[in-house]
Parts: structure tokens; sequence; C-alpha cells
């Protein structure tokens, strides 16, 4: 049976800054408080601590429990993302057998920055781009002549559940500087999908781990000198990753709103709405229209995020990893589904922007018609109710002028009962009608002319 000598445990985790003033502030205090606090926090675990000479974002720590203990902490800016890394090492030889539960105990070790009620290491909700867990050390044979029952593959699921709490979904095999490399994952997409859309869609953030376990001690001092290309490596390919979730959730998103706006927009239903539903309707719209426009300019953005970071992640993978040939399978993937799907997915959901930009201005449209008609109603029935009120009064006017009245002996009769009253008031009820049949005889020859 194989032993492990110096088995290491690195980690390394990725949170976008958020560029939106007050959340940023917030993150970067509680970055800050967290890396100031680090070396108080790692001397209660009785470790000693030193900041590295040659590069002051890095600090070392070093202890004794039971055997030596080392690593460090190390942060770094990529673009307008934090880098943090952990690495611990024990200096001890362990069975290859025992090496999850080795693994599981370096894992604790760990002091990681936690903000609100998120899990250690998320510095925010929406920012979080992913983790990636990596395992280490070299092999030395075993003379005991005890049969291995446990293959390399079984050893990496087990690192990988002591890890992670779970059995992983998918796994690669590939080699680097000779050793062999098992790469596993895991996917939240339904399981009634195909496999070859789960091992690459709804990849979950903190799923990633990679176990390389190398011939020699050699082997393993050379493996330390590509630590930082990891790192970048690593970087690039959780930011293809959320970008392309985060489009697919613009997709979803857009096209959610785009099916509840089409409901009951046709002509006819429309025609039987008053102008308060048609005037509620048009606020709703015209909401949904703003969002719209918003999230379909954010899915080009998240193109060129994918783009941008394929680039990288190529041009990194051929200067330090060029003949490993499960990173080029990513790489392909990212080119020729990522991308693509985005692409087909701006293409598909941007006529619905048309969409609801005619069904905004219908709207808007009919509410300005039966605004304007219900106006011309309200003019008409002022004019109409002038003319009879101005004929009645000039009639009684001219009624008194002719018929004065006398003087009563008794007690005089209400207004309303006297003859004046009554012929003025049936002289302004018959120049009201006149004056709505001429209105509406008017109204609609204008009406028959304008249709012409």
């Amino acid at each position: 049976m194989s032993k492990i000598v110096y088995p290491t445990l690195d980690l390394f985790i990725y949170n976008l800054i958020e560029q939106s003033g007050e959340i940023e502030v917030k993150i970067n205090k509680v970055y800050e408080n967290y890396w100031s606090n680090l070396p108080e926090q790692l001397q209660k675990k009785h470790f000693s601590t030193e900041i590295n000479h040659e590069d002051i974002q890095r600090l070392d720590f070093n202890g004794q429990i039971h055997y030596g203990v080392d690593g460090c902490y190390s942060r770094i800016m990529f673009d307008d993302t934090t880098c943090l890394r952990y690495s611990c090492s024990l200096e001890k030889e362990v069975d290859i057998s025992q090496i999850p539960s080795t693994i599981k105990e370096l894992k604790d070790f760990a002091d990681l920055p936690s903000a609100n009620n998120l899990p250690p290491g998320r510095l925010s909700s929406n920012g979080f781009l992913g983790k990636t867990w990596m395992v280490s050390g070299w092999t030395v044979p075993d003379n005991s002549q005890i049969p291995n029952h446990q293959t390399a593959e079984d050893i990496a699921s087990r690192i990988y559940k002591s890890l992670i709490g779970k059995q992983h979904q998918h796994q690669q095999k590939g080699e680097f500087l000779g050793a062999t490399v098992w790469e596993m994952w895991s996917s939240e997409t339904p399981k009634t999908s195909s496999l070859s859309n789960r091992r690459w869609e709804g990849i979950e953030k903190d799923s990633h781990v990679i176990v390389i376990f190398y011939p020699d001690e050699q082997t393993l001092a050379q493996a330390t000198q590509y630590y930082n290309a990891w790192r970048y490596l690593f970087y690039c390919r959780h930011k293809i990753t959320w970008a392309y979730e985060q489009g697919r959730e613009l997709k979803a998103r857009l096209a959610k709103q785009l099916k509840q706006n089409l409901i009951d927009t046709d002509n006819t239903t429309l025609l039987k709405k008053g102008l308060g539903e048609l005037k509620k309707d048009l606020q709703t719209n015209s909401k949904v229209l703003s969002s719209y426009i918003q999230n379909i300019n954010l899915l080009p953005i998240q193109q060129n995020t994918v783009a941008v970071n394929l680039d990288n992640y190529e041009k990194q993978r051929q200067d330090y990893f060029p003949t490993e040939k499960f990173l080029a399978e990513f790489g392909q993937i990212a080119k020729n589904k990522y991308q693509v799907q985005l692409e087909k997915d701006y293409l598909s959901l941007n006529p619905g922007l048309a969409i609801l930009e005619n069904v905004t201005s219908t709207i808007r449209g009919m509410v300005e018609i039966e605004q304007a008609q219900r106006d011309r109603n309200f003019n008409n029935t002022v004019a109409i109710a002038g003319v009879g009120l101005a004929t009645s009064q000039l009639a009684s006017a001219v009624i008194i002028a002719q018929k004065p009245p006398q003087q009563c002996t008794q007690k005089c009769p209400h207004f309303f009962l006297t003859e004046a009253f009554a012929l003025s008031f049936v002289a302004g009820l018959f120049a009201s009608f006149s004056a709505w049949i001429i209105f509406t005889l008017f109204g609609r020859i204008f009406a028959l002319f304008g249709r012409k």
C-alpha cells in the first residue's frame, strides 16, 4: 500500500468586488478586518506567523501538533476579483487509505473570512465566483506486502467527499508533470437532462476539486513553482462559468418577463378595457419594458466576460500547461458551448424588445385616444350645457321684458312655477338638444373625412 509524504491542501477562493458603492466598501472592510486579525487568530491556534518579505500580501504560519504543520495565506487582485489562497501541509508520512481524514484535518485548520450569514469565504451573495480545492503530496511505495484493494480513483473520490461533504457527479482524468490528475465537480442541473448537458451546466461553485499525487519529492518541489499559474487559471475558469450562469439566469428572467407581459394583450382584449385598466396596463408594461432593456443589455456584457477570460485562460494554459488535455477540454467547452449559447440567447430574446415596445406603444396610443375622446365629450357636454343655459337666460330676460311680473297681492308663487321660468327652461332644453345634434353631426363628418 502506497504512502503519501507531505500531504498538502490548497484552497483558492474568488470573490467579485461589486462596483456598487456601499457594497464594495463593506466587502473591502470585511476583507481588510479579516486580514489584519488573521495573525492573532492563527496564534490562538498555537501557530507562529511571519509576513513573507518577498510578498507582503502573504502570511506564513507553522506549528507543531504531534507533527509539523506549515502553510500560508496569501491574497491578490485579478481585475475586479479578490483571490484568497490558503495552503497547509503536514510534515508526515500517511498511508494512502488515511489521506481523506488527513485532508479533512487540514481543511479544519483553515480560518476564512465571513460576512453576514454567508458560508465562510463568501463575501457577498451575488459576487462569489467559486473556489477550488487542490490536494497534493508525493508517494512512496510500501513494502509491507499488504494487498491494496483501493484504487487511486477510489481514494480521490473519498478525498472529494471529505472536502465537499457529498459524492462528486463528474470527473475527468489527466496528467501533470508525470502525475495522474483527478478533477471532480458537481452540477445543479436536473437529472432529467442529458449527461453531456449536466456535465458542464449549473456547475456548483463550491464543488471543484483537483487531486494530484506526484511520483517523488523532486517533482513535488517542481510543482510548487506552478501555484501562481494554477491560481490565475482557476480564476479564469470560475469567471467564465460564473458569467455563463449569469447569462442563463438572465435568459430565464427575460423569457418570463416576455411571456407574462404578452398575456391578454391582443387587440380584442384591449378594446374591451376601460381607460383606467389601460392606464394600469401602460404603467405595468412601461416598467417591464425598462427592466427588459436593462437585462437584455447585460447579456452582451456576460458574452464579453466569457470571451475575455477564455482568451486569458488559453494563454495561461499554453504558457504553463500546454500538454494537459483535461484543461484544454474546458477551453473547448467554453468556446463551443458557453459562447455559442449566450450568443443564441441574445439573438432569440432581442426581438422580444421590439414586441414589448410595440405592445407598450399600442396601449399608450389607446390611452391617448380614449383620453382625448373623454376630453372631447366633456368639452361638448360643457358647450351644450352652456348653450342651453345661455338660451334659457336669454329667453327668460325677453319674456320678463315683454310681460313684466305683476305685483302680488297675496303670497307669490315659487319662481319655478312662474310662466317665465317654464318658457325659459323649455327654450334651454331645445337649445341644448339642437347643440347636441350639431356637435354629433359634425363629429361624425370629421371622423368620416379623417378615415378617408
